[in-house]
């Protein structure tokens, strides 16, 4: 069975006075995800405010175990961060939910 996992995160960047401060710190998280948690990653959402970022990580894999691990790992990562975050989202579908 194929199971699909999203994590979706609002940042607060408090320290982010500029646009190229604000691309540091998202640039270092969605890395550091991709690298570590072998996820895809993507920043959604508004990207105009100096102090707010949206990303979203997604993953797969054939137990759905695996995919809450992953998803909990990210959630840990994004906490520890140099950002606060504001909201967080999660959800994990089988493919049959997907495709029904």
């Amino acid at each position: 069975m194929l199971y699909v996992g999203v994590l979706e995160v609002e940042l607060h960047i408090p320290e982010a006075r500029s646009r190229k401060e604000r691309r540091r710190v998202v640039k270092s998280l969605k890395e550091r995800g991709k690298s570590r948690y072998r996820v895809a990653a993507a920043e959604v959402g508004d990207s105009e405010r100096f102090q707010a970022a949206t990303l979203a990580f997604a993953t797969t894999a054939g137990e759905y175990k695996t995919v809450e691990q992953t998803l909990d790992a990210l959630e840990r990562l994004v906490y520890s961060g140099e950002a606060e975050v504001s909201r967080i989202r999660r959800a994990i579908r089988s493919a049959e939910e997907l495709w029904g």
